[in-house]
């Protein structure tokens, strides 16, 4: 069996907050290099479907390359030397480091010194020779976690908080029925785990309880690979709590607690009642190092977990925050900016659209630079999925999250006015634009509208 960890519990209790989840430290990503597939050009727009929503979401798995660089353990030669003439007959042997050096064993370099020789008259330099033969070559050694993401399939209440968690473990989102792991699921699980590097693991993180995703599907992911799979599982006693476990564990992954760099720490509140504002506002809080907190519509939840935790965070950033640059709170949607108005919490922004598309083309356009300027690149890569289609979206809106872009919704049979006017304003030639979900989803002609204006 797989090793298991199970019930998180809510970090803000009794004012206190606790960044560090034990007993695993997750790195934040640093990844420089194209990360999609050659089936992905650098250019263009590209549709991500299958036939149903659990094969789009293992599409979209495959057309990408995921995990965490954890080490990079450089490459080194020991080479063994005997030099002619010393008295001693002393053999020199050394190391040399680094990714320049690889040699394999048995080749042979020569290396020369000075010595100091009596003519019978005085010490004069001499330069020798002397052939060194490499006994032991190791390899640069890549030390690379992979993560995977498994959310309920038909259901988004414990799902929709994980963009950001998805983002800084570079992990893909697979869905899931609650009851029996899919073997698309399961082979796509076991294709991931194969692409960790040198003494990496694989983790699978599970989101919510039992009643999510069962006990079946927890055992049945520790089968595909044994004691090389740690599950862990965020769970809560609603949506709210578990909401704020999944913050917790995202706040530890950027690494704000480790003193080393500074970091921002950003609440994105949105409504838990629907999962529009928060798949959106979940792309956004990614791109700028925050994390997804839940309100009841426009109430806060009855237990008081998202109100605690925000308290908890601004009390510990104060205590202990020396690396922390910015705690903002931002509304995403109007349910919760009214829950901010009326128990009182100070919000640095609020995107409020007259429906979930024009939200998210507000959030899009606050929350990502259109233009290169000095401080950042321009968005290049862009998602569009229907906003009434919960599975797809929350594909999109980690798969997006991980690209840096942000998430746009649409109606399923008309591209939305306020979509197609972000769009026009910030995509230009050399962007991705990627739409998620068939054409029951999504239909063609919304596609080609947005084919239209990509190649305008």
């Amino acid at each position: 069996m797989g090793k298991k960890i199970r019930g998180l519990a809510a970090a803000a209790a009794a004012g206190a907050l606790t960044l560090t989840m034990t007993p695993l430290a997750f790195a934040a990503v640093d990844d420089a290099d194209d990360a999609f597939t050659p089936s992905i050009p650098s250019r263009g727009i590209h549709r991500i479907a299958d036939k149903d929503r659990i094969s789009t979401a293992v599409l979209a798995s495959q057309s990408r390359s995921w995990g965490v660089v954890r080490e990079v353990v450089a490459g080194q030669n020991y080479w063994e030397c005997t030099i002619p003439g010393d008295p001693w007959g002393v053999a020199a042997r050394w190391g040399i480091q680094g990714t320049e050096t690889n040699a394999a064993a048995g080749e042979t370099q020569v290396q020369s010194y000075t010595a100091w020789v009596w003519n019978g008259r005085e010490w004069q330099p001499e330069t020798r020779h002397f052939t060194c033969t490499s006994t032991v070559a190791r390899e640069t050694v890549v030390n690379k976690d992979v993560h995977i993401i498994v959310a309920r399939s038909d259901d988004f209440p414990d799902a929709i908080a994980a963009s950001p968690l998805a983002d800084v473990l570079n992990a893909p989102v697979l869905i899931n029925p609650t009851d029996s792991l899919d073997p698309r699921v399961k082979n796509e699980i076991a294709r991931l785990a194969g692409t960790v590097s040198g003494n990496g693991k694989t983790y699978v993180h599970l989101l919510g309880g039992t009643n999510a995703l069962s006990h079946n599907v927890e055992n049945a992911i520790d089968d595909v690979l044994g004691n090389k799979i740690s599950t862990l599982r965020y769970q809560g006693v609603d949506r709210y709590q578990t909401a704020v476990n999944i913050a917790s564990v995202t706040l530890n992954a950027y690494g704000i607690d480790s003193g080393n760099e500074t970091e921002d720490a950003n609440v994105y509140l949105t409504t838990g009642l629907d999962f529009a504002d928060a798949l959106s506002g979940g792309a956004a809080a990614a791109n700028n190092d925050g994390i997804v907190l839940l309100t009841q519509g426009e109430e806060l939840d009855r237990r008081g977990f998202t109100d605690e935790y925000i308290i908890a965070l601004r009390t510990w950033i104060n205590d202990n925050g020396w690396g922390v640059n910015t705690n903002e709170t931002i509304a995403v949607g109007g349910p919760s900016a009214r829950a901010a108005a009326k128990y009182d919490i100070r919000l640095a922004k609020k995107y409020v659209g007259a429906n979930r598309f024009e939200t998210a083309a507000l959030a899009a356009r606050g929350e990502f630079d259109l233009v290169n300027s000095d401080d950042a690149l321009a968005t290049q890569n862009f998602a569009v999925v229907s906003g009434v289609t919960y599975a797809d979206a929350l594909v999109a809106s980690a798969y997006i999250a991980n690209a840096d872009g942000p998430l746009l919704l649409t109606l399923p049979n008309k591209l939305s006015p306020v979509t197609a006017s972000y769009l026009n304003d910030a995509v230009d030639s050399n962007d991705r634009v990627f739409t998620f979900g068939g054409t029951g989803a999504m239909a063609k002609s919304v596609h080609d509208e947005i084919a239209a204006i990509f190649n305008r």
